[in-house]
């Protein structure tokens, strides 16, 4: 069960070093390596928000502008889904063509825009109108269920949000620019159509603590392309205990987001890639055998372009930025960090840069970070971190062991809010965010991590910081009041636990590995009731996303779900509309499999100690987790899904639950979560 996929392990390139990346042959990608090579590091500064947060290439993030009075008491937004392009960095050969949000009011198209900032308890009304054109700028694989249909469908999804039904954006909530309503050019759950045809609005109540969101696409078929294409940016809510900290210094005033993204940009060496120019995204369009198992009988010619199990690009970028370069004060900053990647995790640590100022030197750690939120908000207690830096512990060539410890590691969706102080770093000094968590995580491949030095393609050193001399006077706390503060804040308002005796019911789940009908890697979530035999003959618990529903819960109802997972990878499991609470993990024999925990539950990690909305299940490992089926009220009347009550009898609002790979999720790791209100 764990050791289907048949991942390439060059242990002399991986000991060489600096040998990556290569390529087989012309028109043949190999690690996904196609940027183009001498990609300078540092030469960009990070984007920040607004036009003067811009950067040397005129990045940066666009802030929403709310309407305020067109609907009492509520903050209403009109964007808009559209391509434009936007050059990256110089030493590309051409500009980056993107389908993103702009706001409706603002003429201005810039990557990530465009980000919300709301407040708790003041709802926001979101009217969403598509403008992409009729051509996807990547290579869509018919074959995929939902990607048969009109390739500029898209949705909007608030990820982390407690919200009705009808707006969560769920995959069948997609519509085109003809959209006008359920099955005219939209899907048959597209219950919020707008005032306008191609148009879709979301209310959002807000009723929330403080915390990052993010909301991007989440059209069936085309979720792993359209947020790769751009369709993705942030959404803040703030309240009042925030603004407490803030106003009171505890936590710094300096915010600085970091959205962390791999990507690959085409270099013009694959004639046979037809969906970009030089400069512009490459998406993978190969179902490589020699570098992922295919199996089953009788299977079907693989199509062309064709889908993938996962995709780790070769470059970073930050905000937008490529390898950018932030210059801090000698003072403390807040940063709030999202890893938007498809597939790719992350072990962050800080050092300080070596002699040439673009390599972390590993023997040199930087200062130290203060965790104290997630994207659940604020943690319970803060979490010392980078004291000193954890790299990953590997068990083999490139064999991470998933139970760590890490330093900060983040899967795909998950978010961190910290401080670093800088204040004990002497002015002038360069420092480097690093990474070196294998991909795929925790098996690892040497073929998707690039280590070239100084220059790109690389995926190690993320970005550098220049720390210069304050200007001002000096913080008033240093970086062991600000953790007592914290703890002693943070102890009064986040501890709430959900009580275990309030489950109604403990419900057990796996997650799957087989193949398709085309022989491909399939990825698909189950119970722990055999579904009869895969394509290959032998015993399956997985289930496709169009099967009927096993995850009926009654709305208001506490359950525990045990996630059992039979595949060799990490999977960050994120939840829609609820947020849960890590019990406990527990190794599983997986080879019988009898789902029964053995060995000792082992704790959530101190950093995943609060509210969770995405959290990682390890191969070999039951993750257990609880949560409390709430929804939200909002001041107009909700339908039950039509689409569940027409296909399979059962009246409820329509969630799904799901891996956020990417890659998995399309194909089919995600499955119906239905609430009977």
């Amino acid at each position: 069960m764990v050791n289907r996929r048949d991942f390439l392990k060059l242990g002399v390139v991986a000991g060489a070093g600096f040998a990556l990346p290569f390529k087989w042959a012309p028109g043949r990608a190999f690690g996904f390596s196609q940027s183009p090579a001498g990609i300078r590091k540092f030469i960009s500064a990070l984007a920040g928000l607004g036009p003067t947060g811009a950067n040397e290439m005129g990045q940066y993030i666009p802030i929403a502008t709310p309407n305020t009075t067109t609907f009492r008491g509520v903050d209403y937004y009109q964007l808009v889904m559209k391509q434009f392009s936007e050059q990256l960095h110089p030493d590309l050969p051409g500009p980056t063509k993107f389908w993103g949000y702009a706001d409706a009011t603002n003429p201005v198209s810039k990557y990530l825009g465009a980000l919300i900032v709301a407040r708790k308890g003041r709802p926001v009304r979101l009217t969403v109108t598509n403008s992409l054109p009729s051509t996807h700028l990547l290579p869509l694989d018919t074959t995929i269920m939902g990607a048969e249909g009109a390739p500029n469908r898209a949705v909007v999804h608030l990820h982390g949000a407690l919200v009705q039904w009808t707006s969560d954006g769920g995959p069948y909530a997609w519509f085109t620019p003809t959209a006008t309503g359920p099955n005219l050019g939209a899907g048959p759950c597209f219950l919020n159509s707008g005032p306008g045809v191609g148009q879709a609005t979301h209310y959002y109540p807000n009723n929330q603590s403080a915390r990052l969101l993010w909301y991007h696409d989440h059209a069936l078929g085309t979720t792993r392309l359209n947020a790769y294409a751009g369709l993705a940016s942030g959404y803040i809510i703030r309240d009042d205990f925030e603004q407490h900290l803030i106003g009171t210094h505890v936590i710094p005033s300096r915010e600085v987001p970091l959205i962390i993204q791999d990507k690959t940009f085409f270099d013009g060496s694959d004639s046979d890639y037809l969906w970009a120019n030089p400069g512009e995204l490459w998406y993978p369009y190969v179902y490589e055998t020699d570098r992922w198992s295919r199996g089953g009988s009788g299977i079907l010619a693989l199509p062309s372009p064709s889908a993938i199990p996962e995709f780790f690009s070769d470059t970073i970028i930050i905000n937008g930025a490529i390898y950018p370069y932030l210059p801090v004060e000698r003072r403390r900053y807040r940063f709030r960090i999202l890893n938007a990647s498809q597939a790719r995790f992350y072990n962050l640590q800080l050092y300080y840069a070596d002699a040439s100022g673009t390599e972390a030197d590993l023997t040199k750690p930087g200062p130290a970070f203060i965790q104290f939120g997630t994207e659940g908000g604020f943690l319970p207690a803060p979490v010392i971190l980078n004291n000193p830096p954890i790299p990953t512990p590997l068990v083999g060539l490139q064999t991470a062991n998933p139970d760590g410890p890490f330093n900060l590691l983040m899967a795909p969706a998950e978010r961190a809010d910290l401080i670093i102080d800088f204040s004990q770093v002497p002015a002038g000094s360069k420092l480097i965010l690093y990474s070196d968590a294998p991909a795929p995580f925790p098996g690892g491949d040497a073929l998707n991590d690039y280590i070239t030095p100084t220059t790109g393609p690389n995926t190690r050193t993320l970005m550098q910081f220049r720390v210069v001399e304050r200007q001002g006077a000096p913080d008033p706390l240093d970086f062991q009041a600000t953790f007592r503060r914290l703890k002693s804040a943070l102890a009064l308002v986040e501890g709430e636990r959900l009580p275990v005796r309030r489950a109604v019911r403990v419900r057990d789940l796996t997650l799957n590995e087989d193949f398709d009908d085309y022989g491909r890697l399939l990825q698909r979530q189950g119970t722990t009731t055999q579904n009869g035999l895969n394509n290959e003959g032998n015993p399956t618990w997985g289930r496709n996303y169009m099967d009927r529903p096993t995850e009926v819960v009654n709305q208001g109802t506490t359950e525990i779900w045990r996630i059992f997972n039979l595949t060799m990878d990490s999977h960050p499991i994120h939840f829609h509309l609820v947020n849960v609470q890590v019990l406990w993990r527990a190794p599983f024999d997986a080879t019988t499999p009898n789902f029964t925990a053995i060995g000792q539950h082992r704790p959530p990690d101190p950093n995943e100690s609060g509210w969770k909305e995405t959290v990682r299940v390890n191969p070999g490992e039951v993750a257990a987790v609880i949560m409390k089926f709430d929804v939200p009220r909002v001041p107009f009347n909700v339908p039950v899904s039509p689409r569940i009550q027409n296909s399979y009898g059962i009246k409820g609002y329509e969630y799904v639950w799901h891996c956020h790979i990417l890659e998995h999720e399309e194909h089919d790791m995600m499955r119906p979560l239905i609430v009977k209100p």
